[in-house]
């Protein structure tokens, strides 16, 4: 295989992945917000530049994103393997501790608190397009697990972070 292989691989996945059933129906909003499109009935304005310029700027945030999980994820294998032991009982006690939360004999106040992200505090337009990718990539991360999961593990099993994050 080519050295562009895998790149052109991920690509044809993300594309997969990005018209899934779950991330597709979010396109309207993510258009209408970078875009700014404004208008009454059939007067629709938006300029073109701007249009362009506030997308680069979403694909910005969204590759910030995805570029320090990769990152994260071979830095992180490696350690993730020396402490394998270790991490299996913690886990297993975690998930013990959740079922006893689950069923009601353990009460953990701070689990029952719900926090939100405000997003109406992200300027509209190009200057809120980067956080709001940013954004955007976090929420879509469980609609392109298998195909993440798939192009993080491999980024782990590099065990350096720079051709993790490419």
């Amino acid at each position: 295989m080519s050295a562009l292989g895998p790149y052109a691989l991920a690509l044809v996945a993300g594309v997969l992945s990005f018209t899934s059933p779950c991330c597709l129906p979010l396109m309207p909003g993510y258009v209408s917000y970078v875009s700014g499109v404004a208008g009454s009935g059939s007067e629709i304005v938006a300029v073109r530049a701007r249009v362009v310029g506030a997308a680069l700027l979403f694909v910005l945030g969204f590759a910030t994103v995805f570029t320090l999980l990769g990152a994260s994820a071979s830095v992180l294998g490696s350690v993730l393997l020396a402490n394998r032991q270790t991490l299996t009982r913690v886990g297993g006690a975690f998930v013990i501790l959740m079922g006893l939360f689950t069923i009601g004999l353990l009460r953990i106040l701070p689990l029952y608190r719900e926090r939100r992200v405000d997003l109406g505090r992200i300027r509209s337009g190009p200057l809120g397009a980067v956080p709001l990718g940013m954004a955007f990539a976090v929420g879509w991360t469980p609609c392109i697990g298998p195909v993440l999961a798939g192009i993080l593990t491999a980024a782990a099993s590099t065990g350096s972070a720079l051709p993790g994050q490419c």
